[in-house]
């Protein structure tokens, strides 16, 4: 008994257990403090609930089929990730058990990434960069389950391949680099810059460099060769120019959005402070706790190395000297930048421009070299504090800053909540509606009174889907009821021809596979502007011509079994 008591005191004591402690509480804050109020999204209301529904033994076949046929745009191993782990989630505590396999595994992002720069520095710069990486908010997913179940076990990957590689087990670090590229496939250029972690740089490590990312590109040759020998359209539809241009492009503009990000939403929201005090509770508890933090642990275990070393610095000609501790500070800075501009050659599809919503998953890859870069400044900036006997600024400045970006968390979160209870209010009112939508029904839905999020979409390009995830649908029935939500300009497109409407981009927001003609008759018009949903009765005069609706009829929907999102959104 004692010797565990002695274990416990001894861990308490261990200033990387404290570490990972405070890291974990922090990142909890900051993306999922209000997560008792979170729902499913986008791409989670139809993989997530099916995925959950399934005994264990299905999934694995699932996964089994999904990999051997290089399904998910030939990198099955995501979607794949999504399905075992929302499984294993829900059996463990439903949604809230989900929510918490998510934040266990970016978690484990954070550890391992924490582990690798203490591996590389000292603890003390490892700290500070793993609370930049905790309050990265140029992607704004980590808490949506498509991304935290399906997308951060790619970092997962990355980070175990350069724990390998230091470690001098390069076989199993390329292994692991090269299974990135059958899940998510961004972060694997950013292994590229692992060797650069090394402390000693010199000829031998140039060589080395050069192999590893000839080694890289080997790699990402063989997986391009494949994924257009299977057709896959997201490379094969580029053209040669295409290929060379968009990742330039997508680098420059996504490092300075990226970087400059920490600090543009430190500003936004001092000021939406000043204007409006509805955060001030939690950036108030988050700088208080962050004040403890810098106090506390960073100035007691600050390494005073590099404090000292300010007086060794000779910058005249003859006499020129750069202390060791700056040379690798500065080694680091340039890994840093390498990470950043590695994250995005191979963001294809997202413009790198994109800060809110799920198209900020184009800066997934970049937090690493983020965080690094950002702990720098942090730990350089504490240097010269403690340097000027002023290191109670320094843990003032910081504990400020960190703390209004605790705050941008806490608007994420309240959007979430908000994208949640605008999808239950959509479909309970939808559903109480048109309860006779049947077979081959089309629902089309007015926007003018729809409330939007910004973080994460409500009631956009998946309805269509939703609607026959709700209920358990006839199984002869071949065309299940549709619901498309209209984009702005509808009344311009609409009409098809004098008996059919017009379903694409320019009519709804919806996949190109759900895109169509409709006949009028099939057709149930529902408006919003109102605050309220009514439905539309009579004709409905579009572009000139005037079509008949889908009658009201005996209701259908009512009679229709219950699914497990029923379960989560209409009740």
């Amino acid at each position: 008994m004692k010797k565990i008591e002695l274990h416990w005191k001894n861990a308490l004591r261990n200033p990387d257990w404290i570490a990972g402690l405070v890291l974990a509480i922090l990142f909890w804050a900051a993306r999922y403090w209000l997560v008792g109020g979170f729902g499913l999204y986008e791409d989670d209301l139809t993989i997530v609930p099916s995925a959950a529904s399934m005994s264990f033994g299905e999934v694995l076949k699932y996964i089994w089929v999904y990999i051997t046929h290089l399904y998910g745009h030939a990198r099955p191993l995501s979607d794949s990730f999504i399905y075992l782990f929302s499984n294993l989630g829900w059996r463990l505590g439903g949604l809230r058990g989900i929510y918490g396999l998510g934040f266990l595994l970016t978690l484990a992002n954070i550890l391992l990434f924490y582990a690798l720069i203490r591996r590389a520095s000292n603890p003390s710069l490892a700290f500070l960069a793993g609370l930049a990486y905790c309050l990265y908010s140029a992607d704004t997913t980590q808490a949506f389950l498509t991304h935290s179940l399906g997308v951060q076990p790619s970092i997962i990957l990355l980070l175990l391949a350069a724990h390998a590689y230091l470690s001098r087990k390069k076989w199993l670090a390329y292994v692991l680099a090269f299974v990135i590229l059958f899940s998510y496939e961004t972060p694997f250029l950013v292994f590229v810059a692992v060797p650069l972690l090394q402390r000693k740089w010199d000829r031998k490590l140039l060589k080395e460099f050069v192999l590893h990312a000839l080694i890289l590109a080997a790699m990402l040759g063989a997986v391009y060769l494949l994924r257009t020998a299977v057709g896959e359209g997201r490379v094969a539809g580029l053209s040669g120019k295409e290929i060379l241009s968009i990742p330039l492009q997508q680098v420059i503009n996504g490092s300075r959005v990226s970087v400059t990000r920490y600090f543009r939403l430190a500003i936004q929201v001092a000021q939406r402070l000043l204007q409006n005090q509805t955060q001030a509770l939690p950036v108030l508890v988050a700088f208080v706790a962050l004040l403890v933090v810098m106090a506390v642990k960073v100035n007691r275990e600050f390494t005073n190395g590099i404090v000292s070393a300010f007086s060794q610095i000779r910058l005249r000609p003859g006499n020129f000297h750069i202390p060791t501790e700056f040379v690798q500070l500065g080694q680091l800075l340039v890994c840093g930048l390498v990470m950043v501009a590695a994250a995005y050659p191979l963001t294809f599809t997202t413009q790198a421009f994109a800060v809110r919503g799920r198209e900020s998953r184009v800066h997934l890859a970049a937090v690493l070299g983020n965080a690094l870069l950002m702990g720098i400044l942090l730990y350089a900036g504490f240097a010269l504090a403690k340097r000027l006997r002023i290191s109670w600024v320094a843990s003032l400045v910081w504990a400020a800053w960190l703390a209004l970006l605790v705050g941008y968390g806490f608007e994420i979160q309240a959007d979430y909540q908000k994208a949640w209870q605008f999808q239950k209010d959509f479909w309970r009112e939808l559903v109480q509606t048109a309860p006779d939508a049947g077979e081959n029904t089309v629902i089309l839905v007015e926007p003018g009174g729809l409330q939007d999020s910004v973080q994460i979409d409500a009631n956009t390009w998946n309805v269509p889907r939703v609607l026959p995830q709700l209920f358990e649908m006839p199984v002869g029935w071949e065309n299940p009821p549709r619901v498309y939500r209209l984009r702005e300009q509808w009344r311009e497109y609409l009409a098809a021809s004098e008996t059919e409407f017009l379903v694409d981009d320019r009519t709804v927001t919806a996949p190109p596979s759900l895109y169509g003609k409709f006949p009028a008759g099939d057709v149930i018009f529902i408006e919003t502007a109102s605050g309220n949903f009514v439905r539309h009765e009579g004709p409905l005069t579009v572009g000139g011509m005037t079509y008949e609706l889908r009658p009201a009829a005996e209701p259908v929907l009512p009679q229709l079994p219950h699914t497990l999102l029923y379960g989560l959104l209409m009740k």
